[in-house]
């Protein structure tokens, strides 16, 4: 709730000053909202391709599908809690004995999302610590590597929560299934690994081209370097709706401002890049959950 009132208290004052009207587009704005629609496509390619291959044990999926899984459980997570109901509309295409299974691997494929995601934070920690920003400090970073390293700890052996006192509130489906789980091939995990750093990249990227479709910059190593900071502060804060649209927001006009963005433009590029990566494909997603049913 925090979160949302520091949002509207942004947008409020950015109003009053009529602030959005003095948002323009650069010269190349065109180019690079272009090249960040066609990244859309790219991300959840990466993330189709993620999931086919997670599932391949007991289902063999076709790209096709696998992307509409993907996308279903993108419109399924949207107004849960972190996303995690995103596993329900994914195993839409999975046989009901194997759901609990695709379930977990779902929590997997987000797990490795969340590690490279705290990786890149780490990194961008760095590079704002070395241009003088206050979010660099020793302390935040070494707060941001303890997490990276448990979250790796569970990706690469998730069998550690079958162990006391965890398994205590876990059925005995549940520790099967995280058995199940924890038996994924290292190389398989470590490739898994690999796609979730290419869409990480991939949306950094896009981040990066929005804002710079309406402010003019030559330090794109530290709004790199910010926007991955963005990234970490958006999977720490908890989140209840809308895939973290307002989470987002608040992270942004919390670093993004200390490098000299406009509160104006933080919000017209947090909007876009929501529409670009979760509205529209969570939309599409909705449509592939209606036409299963």
């Amino acid at each position: 709730m925090g979160v949302v009132l520091f949002v509207g208290w942004k947008v409020f004052n950015v109003f009053s000053g009529h602030s959005f009207s003095q948002v323009d587009f650069t010269a190349n704005a065109p180019l690079l909202l272009g090249c960040a629609l066609v990244l859309m496509g790219v991300n959840w390619s990466l993330e189709a391709v993620k999931w086919k291959q997670l599932v391949t044990s007991f289902k063999v999926l076709s790209f096709r599908d696998a992307l509409k899984g993907v996308l279903a459980g993108l419109s399924t997570g949207i107004l849960t809690p972190n996303r995690l109901g995103n596993f329900i509309g994914r195993t839409i295409f999975v046989d009901p004995e194997y759901k609990v299974k695709a379930a977990l691997l779902t929590m997997l494929a987000n797990l490795a999302q969340f590690v490279v995601t705290i990786f890149f934070g780490c990194l961008g920690l760095l590079i704002l610590g070395l241009h003088g920003l206050p979010m660099g400090s020793f302390w935040i970073v070494l707060m941001a590597v303890f997490v990276l390293l448990l979250g790796l700890r569970i990706y690469i052996d998730p069998a550690l929560l079958n162990r006391k006192p965890f398994n205590y509130f876990f059925s005995d489906k549940i520790v099967e299934g995280i058995s199940f789980v924890g038996e994924t091939p290292l190389g398989l995990k470590l490739r898994v690994l690999s796609y979730s750093a290419g869409r990480y990249l991939v949306f950094v990227m896009q981040y990066v081209l929005i804002i710079s479709a309406f402010w003019t910059t030559n330090t794109f190593l530290t709004l790199g370097g910010g926007v991955m900071v963005v990234y970490l502060l958006m999977t720490l804060i908890p989140s209840f709706f809308f895939g973290k649209l307002f989470v987002r927001e608040a992270a942004a006009l919390f670093v993004l401002a200390e490098i000299g963005i406009s509160d104006s433009i933080i919000l017209v590029s947090g909007f876009l890049l929501w529409l670009v990566n979760i509205g529209v494909p969570a939309l599409v997603g909705t449509l592939f959950l209606l036409r299963k049913k």
